[in-house]
């Protein structure tokens, strides 16, 4: 059956879906070349000046946005607006002729209608790792290209997800890995926004969302974090990047600010320099695309199982099921090189006159010496608009091999290589760099039995080519496949339609000779039991269904086919929806521009995108049959799922799996992805935050699909560079939970706690037991200090529930301390770091130098220094204390020898020689004459008493009284107060009160005249009494103060004689 649908319609389809396709940008002195930004076909041509003018301010504002944050080392220089091709009808929308290379399948922007999930937000999915750049292009909303705000930041944002392959900088409230706040575990700690910026951001949480305030003017970066600040306009750097927040770059990227993947990127290799960002150049131009070239290997390699004749019947299926109104040209390259059709435009006559030439080429026994002819053809072909195609077996090629690859890069021409061998792998590699490159297995070992699978040569061909349509032009769904035996009589069976169809290609051809089999006739019958007839192309012995349908209904389709004799045939069924958006599936590898993968170093990823109505379908298993170039291998089937650690972001539509069982002999692999009965879940909600933001996109409308589905998807394939030998190389999964459960800031410890990881990618049943742990702080940036390297015992009653305490260095410095938890299997395979969890450990003493600027002297230094200083501060104490106290013990002996020796006007030496008590009283002062002239001690009424302050002066009040220097007082000269030979005399009551002196028997000195002094007399100072000091005294201490304690129970003063007083001191003064 064939059906012609309008080349716009078929243009409109693709737009809805995410192509997987390589990009011409590169980066030179004159910024970014070869920028593509397409507009979709559903975008009405009534506005295209407009829309034209508004796509060049918004590309114009995102390169001067890349241009600052990037430094002045890139920006926009050329951009190619690519516009429908049915508003070259509007004389207002001038296009540029000359630009024939733009393909709609290779663009790196697409402005459309509003995504119905993501709505007006622009955006691109991310699926691969850290540098990986994102799924298909940028999607550019038509109501944010209308949008009053400013554009240039946020396409800037997008760019950096694209070419670069980072992640954002921000958190989704209630997301399990990135949050939207985090807390750095110290003793007091706050809640702080996940975010990097150079500055400290400052808002507050309202809730459990965090509101920006409007003094944040000095935040500069990152362009990652957040594109609504206006200050906002650089990355994050490596010195003002912070490790602690639970980003996505944090999280993919170890740790590593983006800016530091960005400069690690292949475009700043040899672009290293600063340049001036000029404005940017546009042209408008549309997709020249009118058919496909064929070119078909006819050397003496396509002999080998009868290459020649499975290669012409793929092309003549393909041929056969291309559009009308499409153009087919057709070249063969051997030791000769032969033009079999120039290009032509398709129907129904041309088609059999092609398939006749086709049906007519012959293989040569010559090699490719004619390659390069072809190639020269294909360079034409490709300007006249059409798509390349290479179907060859070549064991070699021209020795200026290498300048006709440059020369396609040169014409921006991206070939599709079917290589039928390895060695045809090896050597296209180079031509496929920036097209696509088919492993296609040239063996099978599938069975050919009814009812099984079966793959050959022929079968891989064709599939592929069709794959080829379905990836360039209009979607093109494959849903059933099935080997049948065809016997004498009536065939029949069903297959399910599961959404409606402009187009249907129902068809099957022989997997033998078909020599034994006669076709009669045959019917298929829609579900409203309308009936098209099946009919058999002879010259390619194609059976095929001619339906006069408009739609195609869903639902339940049956067959019934005649025939005479026996034959086993393959039974395909694709169909088209130009109108409607069914389930699409896609596929892929991490192969990065058909580069070999070295399997013991990097790892092999299959992945999938299923989507419908651009909406991502989830809940389904996607299977690949994994089918290797070596006959010796068998067929590895592997499940992808939604949940594998390789994809990024849950709940975009994407499933992967990492291989970790590839055949033993292999280097070159194919592979079919296929879902059947399939139903699945589609979210019908609006997603109002960035679709890569997060771990996952939430689910707000799961809806069950009603019907079920099949897709049969080919044209996967990778190389690897050596063949897989057995060995374990498949390091355990990812932890994914490393928290801080304790921090001691005492004694400087941190208790760990995380969920431990199983082996190969989590894919076995082995729990890991063996951990390495490291740590970066800030004083160190960049280097990570290994903690810990051993074996690991789960929780009590728990397989693999881990904790550990990890002592934390302690230094002068605070700082924030970085840790990480790595898995290790028993054969010393490294698992990826695990996330950051960070401890703020405060410094033991101040810090060295607050502005955290070097330390000016080294650290041994520094302490001998204030080892020194104490041992010195030391010393000085205890002289001081030695000093004082000498002081005061000589003070204290002068006050004491003043007190008591100081009488009348004679002064006892202390350091006279000892001597008896005759010569101390001969040498007894005799009492002077009391009348003589002077000023008299001041004396209370009531006592006598002896005084003497050290500084001769007393003060009462606020007057000082100034004591003479000779202190005449009144006293009585008696015995000793131990002495046996003197009694103590008795005070005589007729003594006078200012009475002096008085001899031992007791007769009173004669009164005296006093003049009272007309000063005020003050009150005399205080008593002083000495006592005896208690018995934790030395002996000799006691002694002395017994020697001069005086005055008794009554007051009553008492007097030593001077020579015995002198005689007492001087004793004392020898203990």
């Amino acid at each position: 059956m064939f059906f012609k649908p309008t080349m716009g319609v078929g243009l409109a389809v693709l737009c809805l879906a995410v192509n997987v396709g390589s990009s011409f940008i590169k980066l030179g002195q004159q910024g970014y070349e070869n920028v593509v930004v397409r507009v979709n076909d559903d975008v009405p041509s009534t506005d295209c000046v407009k829309i034209i003018d508004r796509i060049q301010v918004m590309m114009q504002e995102a390169s001067n946005a890349m241009c600052k944050a990037l430094d002045n080392r890139a920006y926009l220089g050329n951009v190619t607006i690519l516009v429908p091709l049915n508003w070259t009808a509007d004389g207002n929308c001038l296009v540029d002729s000359s630009i024939t290379w733009p393909r709609i399948h290779q663009v790196d922007f697409v402005v459309g209608q509003d995504h119905p999930a993501y709505g007006s937000r622009p955006f691109s999915l991310q699926y691969g790792g850290c540098g990986v750049s994102s799924l298909g292009s940028v999607h550019l909303p038509l109501s944010f290209l209308n949008g009053a705000s400013a554009k240039g930041v946020a396409i800037a944002h997008e760019w950096f997800h694209y070419r670069y392959g980072v992640f954002d900088e921000i958190g989704i409230n209630g997301d399990p890995l990135y949050p939207n706040g985090y807390q750095i575990t110290q003793t007091e700690s706050s809640i702080l926004p996940t975010s990097c910026t150079n500055v400290p951001l400052k808002g507050n949480w309202l809730g459990n969302e965090w509101q920006n305030s409007y003094d944040n003017d000095n935040v500069t970066s990152s362009i990652m974090f957040s594109t609504e600040l206006p200050t906002i306009n650089r990355l994050c750097t490596k010195d003002d990047h912070l490790k602690a927040p639970p980003t996505k770059q944090n999280w993919l990227c170890g740790g590593r600010s983006v800016s530091e993947i960005v400069y690690s990127h292949s475009d700043f290799i040899s672009n290293s320099q600063s340049m001036i960002c000029n404005q940017t150049r546009f042209s408008v131009a549309t997709d020249t695309h009118r058919g496909y070239h064929i070119v078909l290997d006819v050397s003496s390699a396509m002999v080998v199982n009868n290459l020649m004749e499975k290669a012409k019947f793929a092309a003549s299926h393909f041929i056969w099921y291309l559009p009308e109104g499409s153009f087919v040209s057709v070249d063969t390259f051997g030791d000769s090189y032969s033009k079999v059709q120039e290009p032509i435009e398709l129907n129904m006559t041309t088609k059999n006159s092609l398939l006749a030439s086709l049906d007519k080429i012959q293989e040569t026994s010559g090699n490719t010496a004619a390659l390069g002819l072809a190639l020269d053809n294909a360079v034409q072909m490709f300007h006249q608009g059409m798509e390349i195609i290479f179907v060859t077996a070549a064991q070699q090629v021209p020795s200026n091999f290498s300048i006709y690859v440059e020369e396609f890069r040169r014409h921006l021409i991206a070939p599709h290589i079917l290589a039928l061998s390895v060695q045809t792998s090896k050597l296209f590699s180079p031509l496929a760099r920036d097209g696509w490159l088919y492993s296609i297995p040239t063996w099978t070992k599938t069975p050919l039995v009814a009812g099984t699978k079966h793959w050959n040569p022929q079968t891989w061909i064709i599939d592929t080519m069709q794959s080829i349509y379905s990836r360039m032009r209009s979607y093109r769904a494959k849903i059933e496949e099935r080997t049948i035996q065809m016997l004498s009589g009536w065939t029949n069976g069903t297959f399910q339609l599961d959404s409606p169809a402009t187009n249907l290609l129902f068809s099957f051809y022989h997997l033998d000779d078909g020599n034994a089999m006669n076709f009669r006739k045959g019917f298929l019958f829609s579900p409203l039991n309308e009936e098209c007839s099946i009919l058999l192309v002879k010259e390619i012995s194609l059976y095929t269904a001619d339906c006069q349908i408009t739609t195609f209904e869903k639902g339940t389709w049956s067959y019934f086919i005649d025939v005479t004799g026996s034959s086993m045939v393959r039974m395909d069924v694709w169909f088209e929806a130009n109108s409607i958006s069914p389930v699409k599936v896609e596929s892929w590898t991490n192969s990065f521009q058909n580069q070999p993968i070295n399997w013991a170093t990097g790892r092999v990823i299959v992945y999938a995108l299923v989507t419908e109505q651009q909406r991502a379908v989830s809940g389904l298993n996607p299977v690949v049959h994994l089918i290797g170039d070596n006959a010796t291998d068998v067929i590895i089937s592997v499940t992808l799922n939604e949940n594998n650690p390789s994809d990024v972001t849950k709940g975009d539509g994407i499933y992967s799996a990492q291989l970790i069982n590839l055949p033993r002999y292999s280097t070159h692999f194919s592979y079919i992805l296929e879902i059947i009965g399939g139903t699945g879940t589609v979210d019908f909600g609006i997603f109002n935050g960035h679709p890569s933001a997060g771990s996952s996109i939430p689910s707000s409308q799961p809806t069950p699909r009603p019907t079920s589905f099949n897709r049969y998807v080919y044209g996967g394939s990778f190389q690897l560079i050596y063949p897989y030998d057995g060995r374990d190389v498949f390091p355990p999964g990812r932890i994914t939970n490393l928290a801080i459960l304790n921090f001691n800031s005492n004694n400087s410890t941190v208790e760990l706690n995380w969920t431990g990881p199983k082996d190969d990618y989590d894919a076995s049943t082995n729990y890991i037991k063996w951990f390495a742990i490291t740590g970066e702080d800030d004083g160190t940036p960049g280097v990570e200090t290994s903690y810990f390297n051993g074996t690991i015992q789960p929780l009590p009653g728990s397989l693999d529930r881990m904790t550990y305490t990890i002592n934390v260095p302690k230094t002068n410095k605070s700082r924030n301390v970085y840790y990480r938890v790595y898995g290790m299997d028993t054969s010393g395979n490294k698992g990826q770091s695990s996330n950051i969890a960070t401890v703020y450990v405060p410094a033991i003493i101040f810090p060295i130098d607050p502005e955290d600027e070097p330390q000016l002297l080294p650290a041994a230094l520094f302490w001998f220094l204030i080892g020194l200083a104490c041992v010195c501060l030391l010393l000085l104490v205890a002289i001081a204390i030695v000093f004082v106290r000498r002081q005061l013990d000589a003070r204290k002996r002068k006050a004491m020898a003043a007190d008591w020796i100081q009488i009348g006007e004679t002064t006892l030496d202390l350091k006279a020689p000892n001597s008896s008590k005759e010569t101390a009283r001969k040498s007894e002062p005799e009492v002077p004459d009391f009348h003589a002239n002077s000023t008299p001690s001041p004396r209370r009424s009531n006592e006598y008493f002896s005084s003497r302050w050290s500084d001769n002066s007393y003060s009462a009040g606020s007057e000082v009284y100034q004591q003479p220097e000779r202190i005449f007082t009144t006293a009585r000269i008696e015995a000793p107060a131990d002495s046996k030979v003197h009694e103590r005399p008795p005070l005589r009551p007729g003594l006078s009160t200012y009475s002096f002196g008085g001899d031992w028997a007791g007769n009173a000195s004669p009164p005296m005249n006093v003049t009272p002094s007309p000063k005020k007399v003050p009150p005399p100072p205080p008593q002083r009494k000495f006592f005896a000091y208690p018995s934790d005294m030395s002996n000799s201490e006691n002694k002395m103060k017994r020697t001069l304690q005086f005055g008794d129970i009554d007051n009553t003063p008492l007097a030593s004689s001077p020579s015995y007083l002198a005689a007492q001191l001087k004793k004392v003064s020898k203990l």
